[in-house]
């Protein structure tokens, strides 16, 4: 399909998902009814016809991904159109180390912000340090909110000892995006859903050329748990309390990926140091990619009809897939607890949630099944039989820390420092151990 005529059709789209609504639940369908019905002062403004009258507050709000700035900005001014009172301004802050930094230099004071993003492991951080607020008692009293309708696993994620702590935003899962006109100019055929980690490094093989890499490698420590999770290992042991990425099954996945950096078909550290994954993808230098359901959009506009999907391959344990969804939240010391509220049960409304589906999975369950018909050439159905084996990834104490310490020795891996994956995972184990004990 061209660009045009996928632009009319998904123009179309839009028009008539605003009309109808993501879902059918009607508790959670209609944003003014779960916004107006927060809270009995709320109730009595909207009653008396006072909304505009009320003083102005302004929110701060924190996120870390440009490209979806454009999506949260069109709720921000939906939410805006109906509480006039309330201006939201957003700052992307480019990079989680980066806003990790800045997040924790604002703990506790008034520049914290009033609404912002947490993903598993700063909420593993953060909650425990007293800084993220509680929501239930803000949730019983709203009528609205229907967190059923949100996904339930996400809700579970941001759940400890019963308090719910994010109103989930949206979901994820991995696939293999490969570039059609690479491979036809090579004469190799399209991987196909059902194959196997040997097909994928086969394939790899057979696509790297003279300028071309077969896979494009990925600096991200959830693309190498998804193949730890199909060899039978894991990150992290189930009670959560020591690494587990030196056990001989996760051993096993990692040295698949590390002969494929020293037999040439995939990059080494420091070919992504020069040029990221998804550059070079983009860039017609890699064939394939293993990227997150977040990048469609992007790689859709620099491929167009040459982007294919495909399921991730299969190992001894079978697909694996490093589940993962942010949530919106907000502190202990903010002081526009009302507004900030309202806000919140707006974002996790399906007339918010609908407003990201070009460029993530949304959480609220009526959206998910429209997400899939925005692209409707390329085979997203990848992504949505990923969720159906997602492996949470991150579940110990002090997870920012321990996962910088993977992190480092991924690198050092990728780099030649170990002339085996046993040597680098038992490295990193020990690293990890010592960050979990802190």
């Amino acid at each position: 399909m061209k660009k045009k005529h996928f632009c009319i059709l998904l123009s179309m789209l839009m028009a008539v998902t605003l009309l109808l609504g993501c879902g059918s639940d009607d508790s959670n369908s209609n944003a003014n009814e779960s916004v107006v019905e927060t809270t009995k002062d709320s109730e009595e403004t909207k009653a008396s016809g006072s909304v505009e009258e009320k003083a102005p507050v302004t929110l701060t709000m924190w996120v870390w991904d440009d490209a979806q700035v454009p999506a949260t900005q069109a709720m921000i001014d939906e939410f805006h159109d109906m509480y006039p009172y309330i201006t939201v301004e957003i700052t992307s802050i480019a990079g989680m180390a980066d806003y990790n930094t800045k997040m924790r230099a604002v703990v506790g004071t008034a520049d914290a912000p009033n609404v912002f993003w947490i993903n598993f492991n700063l909420a593993k951080e953060y909650i425990p340090m007293g800084f993220v607020q509680g929501l239930n008692e803000f949730i019983d009293n709203d009528s609205g909110f229907n967190k059923d309708g949100l996904n339930a696993s996400i809700i579970e994620t941001y759940t400890v000892d019963g308090t719910l702590y994010g109103v989930p935003k949206d979901t994820d899962g991995f696939a293999v995006f490969y570039n059609k006109s690479l491979f036809d100019a090579a004469a190799v055929d399209y991987p196909e859903d059902g194959w196997t980690v040997d097909d994928f490094v086969e394939t790899a093989k057979a696509m790297t050329s003279e300028g071309v890499v077969g896979w494009s490698n990925s600096t991200s420590d959830r693309v190498y748990y998804n193949f730890m999770y199909a060899y039978g290992g894991s990150p992290y042991t189930e009670d959560g309390l020591s690494p587990n990425v030196n056990s001989s099954e996760s051993i096993e996945g990692m040295q698949v990926l590390l002969d494929m950096m020293n037999d040439g078909s995939a990059y080494s550290r420091a070919d992504l140091d020069e040029m990221g994954s998804g550059v070079a993808f983009e860039s017609n230098l890699a064939a394939m990619t293993i990227d997150g359901s977040w990048m469609i959009s992007e790689f859709y506009t620099a491929l167009g009809d040459n982007l294919g999907i495909v399921e991730l391959p299969e190992g001894p344990n079978g697909i694996a897939s490093t589940g993962h969804g942010i949530a919106y939240a907000t502190t202990t010391t903010n002081p526009f607890m009302e507004e900030t509220w309202l806000f919140l049960s707006y974002l996790g409304s399906d007339a918010a949630q609908e407003k990201q589906i070009e460029v993530v999975i949304p959480a609220a369950n009526g959206c998910a099944s429209i997400w899939e018909s925005v692209y409707p050439d390329l085979n997203l159905a990848a992504f949505t039989t990923a969720l159906d084996h997602n492996k949470s990834y991150l579940a110990v104490k002090n997870a920012t820390a321990a996962r910088s310490a993977f992190q480092e020795h991924l690198a050092n891996m990728q780099s030649g420092m170990y002339d085996n994956a046993r040597e680098a995972m038992d490295a990193a184990a020990q690293a990890m151990k010592d960050a979990i004990d802190e």
